[in-house]
């Protein structure tokens, strides 16, 4: 990672006149000259979308994110260097808490007015003060607010109030909403503003209404059956390719709504879909010989490195309509048992094909320079396991062989996951199994993930301490390469990625120990120092187990062979993969019809 990235005390990119944003010719395979315009590519997804409001959309993908263009900054994946992207320029001052942008005159929303620092404005503003948005952790920090400023009508500043390795990467996160949309409907703010802001462009809105950054729009929607994006002309009017070509090349994006795994890689291996990340090695399998034996015209790119999330489980530490199980739950000694009935190896082998690595905190694999030694304190290992719940209290067996407490409590609770993903099915199930053995009954229920989502995460603060489910396996992906370690969402207590305390009060002194060590690490510039802290915070998760962490799986990729325009070897990996295309970037990327 270049130093520039981390300590630059007055940092300025783009040039002095107006200029679009150029996709440089080194992140895709394709030269300019050889590109098809036109075509539309095929995608599958796994269940139906639930809103066309950034504010409120969840899940992967959502519809938001597929039609929004991003922030200020993009990052080269050669150099690790922030560049600017909606900024045409931006300055760092002296003491790295403030940066001020001048945005591109060029920018335009897909209804055709311009992109100005009002959108960007509005947007800070609702995302401050909407407690339930997906980025509303990113408006502060330790409890301190980050505070904005609009300078001009392309001119806007953004300060912190601390300096931090982070800075940067936070405000890469934050993309502008439309001000004569959003802005209108929030008006003066406070909670009415939000509930008019959240209310705006629910899943039933015309999507002629809606106005939007990226490089496709919503043409239409039909629920349990297909999205249909179309390009948005006004995108290429500020994104061109390193020929001067406007973006994107396809015509639009078509997703049909099949809401099995196998059915996806059924589709894909018909020749009805163009992209499909296997999870497997039998879905890779199948892949690939249905390429050799010709019935497939397909690129396959396999193993490129364990992906850029995990999957985890945890225990819910807000039912207090239940005080046994809470309890139980709270209990870091429980946890530590449960990691040890968790058979990381034999889930790896029986579910992924030996595709996966373990992974035992919040450190993905794919960062195994960051990784703390020995977090493999609380692996498989059933007697252990066993003893420490004898010591718990639960020595005796009932005449169903389920462990039974004193007060004949039952050792039994309900492992809740995403229907859409027989991956985690089979965690839980291979999960199951192994408790089961030493007198523990876990009781599977596999629900939508929407509909686990508002389990898990409810909005309402009554709802949060009185959760209705006891157990969750779910998983987390992306996050930064500057600090590894994680997000304060994650450590927050309350914070809307932290899935076993939604109280918003720690409960744990470990909470509170974890939260102070990360926001040390962000103030940290010395990397070596900031991964020493990160093997502090692992150990505090390793000892605690607040979240239970499983494996990443390996990541592969394929393609249709009329796609093109994927990524160059060298950044094909999936640091910088697309959660939602691979290793491609969609402006780039076109069908060879």
């Amino acid at each position: 990672m270049k130093k520039s990235v981390l300590v630059a005390l007055a940092l300025t990119l783009g040039t002095a006149s107006a200029a679009p944003f150029v996709f440089p010719a080194n992140q895709s395979v394709s030269k300019p000259s050889d590109v098809k315009t036109g075509g539309t590519l095929r995608l599958t997804v796994a269940g139906d979308f639930d809103s066309f409001n950034p504010l409120v959309a969840q899940g992967r993908p959502n519809i938001p994110e597929l039609t929004d263009a991003g922030g200020l900054f993009t990052v080269d994946p050669y150099t690790y260097e922030y560049e600017g992207y909606m900024a045409e320029k931006f300055t760092q001052s002296a003491d790295k808490r403030t940066f001020t942008f001048t945005l591109r005159p060029e920018l335009k929303w897909s209804d055709g007015q311009s992109i100005t620092a009002d959108d960007f404005i509005t947007a800070f503003k609702i995302y401050a003060a909407d407690d339930e948005a997906n980025l509303y952790s990113y408006m502060s920090d330790n409890g301190k607010p980050v505070t904005f400023k609009k300078l001009g009508a392309l001119q806007l500043s953004v300060t912190f109030p601390r300096a931090t390795v982070q800075n940067l990467e936070t405000i890469s996160y934050l993309s502008p909403l439309p001000d004569h949309v959003f802005g209108k409907a929030f008006g003066a703010g406070g909670a009415a503003g939000v509930k008019a802001a959240r209310a705006l462009w629910d899943i039933n809105t015309d999507p002629s209404k809606l106005v939007v950054s990226g490089p496709f729009k919503v043409q239409s929607y039909r629920r349990g059956e297909r999205l249909t994006l179309t390009k948005n002309a006004n995108f290429g009017a500020w994104n061109k390719d390193s020929a001067g070509k406007a973006l994107p090349y396809l015509d639009g994006l078509q997703y049909a709504v099949v809401k099995d795994s196998n059915a996806q890689l059924a589709t894909f291996l018909a020749g009805n879909s163009d992209l499909h990340a296997p999870t497997n090695r039998d879905q890779l399998a199948q892949i690939v010989a249905a390429k050799n034996g010709g019935k497939l015209s397909a690129e396959v790119l396999a193993n490129a490195g364990p992906a850029a999330s995990v999957d985890f489980l945890y225990f819910n530490w807000n039912k207090s309509s239940d005080p046994f199980k809470q309890t139980l739950f709270r209990n870091p000694r429980f946890r530590q048992a449960m990691s040890q009935l968790m058979s990381r190896e034999q889930i790896i082998d029986q579910v992924l094909g030996g595709l996966g690595v373990p992974a035992y905190t919040s450190v993905y694999p794919l960062y195994s320079d960051w990784v703390a030694p020995s977090v493999d304190k609380y692996k498989f290992n059933p007697t252990a396991a066993s003893a420490a719940l004898d010591a718990l209290g639960f020595r005796k067996r009932g005449a169903d062989g389920i462990r039974v407490d004193s007060k004949g409590n039952r050792l039994s609770f309900t492992l809740n996951t995403n229907s859409e993903n027989p991956r985690r099915q089979q965690i839980a199930n291979i999960f199951k199994d192994e408790a089961k053995k030493i007198g523990v009954e876990v009781k599977t229920s596999f629900v939508p993930f929407n509909q686990l989502l508002e389990v898990v995460y409810p909005e309402a603060d009554a709802a949060k301490t009185n959760r209705q489910f006891d157990a969750a396996i779910t998983g987390l992906g992306g996050g930064g390469f500057i600090n590894p370690v994680g997000v304060a969402s994650v450590f927050t207590c309350g914070g809307d990625l932290n899935g076993y305390n939604q109280s918003k009060q720690c409960i744990a002194p470990w909470e509170t120990q974890q939260l102070n060590l990360f926001y040390k690490s962000t103030a940290e510039f010395d990397q070596a120092k900031r991964r020493a802290i990160a093997n502090q915070i692992q150990k505090l998760q390793v000892d605690n187990q607040g979240l239970i962490y499983i494996l990443s799986q390996n990541a592969h990729y394929a393609w249709d062979s009329r796609v093109q325009g994927e990524s160059p070897k060298k950044i094909a990996t999936p640091l910088w993969a697309s959660p939602y295309f691979g290793v491609r970037n969609i402006a780039q990327t076109w069908v060879n019809k």
